[in-house]
């Protein structure tokens, strides 16, 4: 009987696998050939290391023809779990680890071993792949072959190991881009400058609800808490209320010192009602999230913090602004400048939400808000009709 080879599978990704820009999905289709191939894989594990404010790093996990991602937090990394894995040593130096489980001399010194020895695994090696950044990450292969893998067998895997470190390098690179062009500037802005719209004055006018908010008494908490106590408070203000926007489908474009400044794009006329109130549910949000904070806080011995919130909806120009070294992503206009006046009528009127008529005219239960009357607004030429949040 002929041995097989992994031939066929590196000519797939030279002319079609490398057009792939899903990671499990070139996973499973390499899985999927080199099994058809000959090579008797029944489980495939690839370990990436990442830049993410959540996680240090995924996991592709490839079995019975099923691929899926699992995502570990940096608390993940500290954890008994993780410290006496394959991969912690991978990552540490090790090159390759072994562990041909069907004889009987083999050592089951890895608590992973001893789940697939009783989940009828007979053999187990993770090597070591390596990114032209030097980074380190890992790759596990897993059988329940009688005798294990052969040598001819891990002979041919290596033929294919560098080839899939270089595909999968590209398409991490491409979602570490992401993942920081999402973190830094936010999804949709992000999406954009990674397709290409990156050019000092690129940009488009779109009609959204702008959303500002505001730190209360913020100079004076500054003043008393220190610096540390302080940001830990604008963290926790900013995971209260921004948080909220992302959790409503917001964009939040610019943290101001102790503000926030975000958008909630309206695509088409039909869905402006739709927009209007996921915008003020996020208000809402927001103030039950601090509420809930604020009580945390207390016992934990914390300062409290309040906000206000305003929110307005008109055109605005959403594009790069800056210098042509240094540019954000952000929106201009005079519809940016009013929801800033509009969150300053909190104070004033002493609600901590205050919203324009041109958001609650299209709410389906405009009941929730009740008017406050109609405010002139400095730097405005009309005056506008705000409402607040029942």
């Amino acid at each position: 009987m002929p041995l097989w080879s992994v031939r066929p599978v590196v000519d797939w990704v030279l002319h079609k696998g490398r057009h792939i820009s899903d990671p499990e999905v070139l996973l499973g289709e390499m899985c999927d050939r080199v099994k058809a191939a000959g090579m008797p894989i029944d489980r495939v594990q690839v370990f990436i290391s990442t830049l993410h404010p959540q996680y240090f790093g995924y996991l592709l996990a490839w079995e019975n023809g099923h691929t899926h991602r699992f995502y570990g937090e940096h608390s993940d990394f500290d954890s008994d779990a993780y410290q006496h894995s394959p991969v912690a040593d991978i990552y540490q130096g090790t090159r390759v680890v072994r562990r041909p489980m069907h004889r009987a001399d083999c050592p089951i010194d890895y608590p992973v071993l001893e789940e697939l020895r009783d989940d009828g695994y007979s053999d187990y090696v993770m090597v070591e792949l390596v990114f032209s950044t030097g980074a380190r990450n890992g790759v596990s292969l897993a059988t329940r072959a009688t005798n294990g893998f052969s040598d001819h067998d891990i002979e041919e895997v290596e033929g294919i190991l560098h080839l899939f470190a270089l595909s999968m390098e590209n398409l991490a690179n491409r979602g570490l881009a992401a993942n920081l062009l999402d973190t830094y500037l936010g999804p949709l802005s992000g999406a954009r400058v990674l397709n290409g719209q990156i050019k000092r004055g690129d940009g488009d006018r779109i009609d959204a609800v702008v959303w500002f908010s505001d730190l209360r008494e913020s100079t004076l908490l500054a003043e008393t808490l220190g610096h540390e106590r302080f940001l830990e408070l604008l963290n926790a203000y900013f995971e209260a209320t921004a948080g909220a926007v992302l959790m409503h489908g917001g964009e939040v474009l610019r943290f101001i010192g102790d503000a926030s400044l975000a958008v909630f794009p309206i695509a088409a006329a039909d869905s402006i009602a739709p927009v209007c109130a996921r915008a003020l549910a996020a208000a809402a949000s927001a103030r039950a999230r601090v509420i809930e904070s604020n009580v945390q806080r207390s016992h934990a011995q914390l300062a409290n913090f309040s906000c206000g919130i305003g929110l307005h909806r008109g055109e605005v120009l959403y594009g790069n602004i800056g210098t042509q070294q240094r540019l954000e992503f952000s929106v201009i206009g005079a519809a940016v400048n009013e929801t800033a006046r509009i969150e300053g009528l909190c104070k004033q009127t002493g609600h901590d939400v205050v919203l324009s008529d041109t958001v609650v005219r299209h709410l389906a239960q405009p009941t929730l808000c009740t008017a406050l009357g109609r405010f002139s607004l400095r730097g405005v030429s009309r005056e506008i009709d705000v409402y607040s949040l029942d």
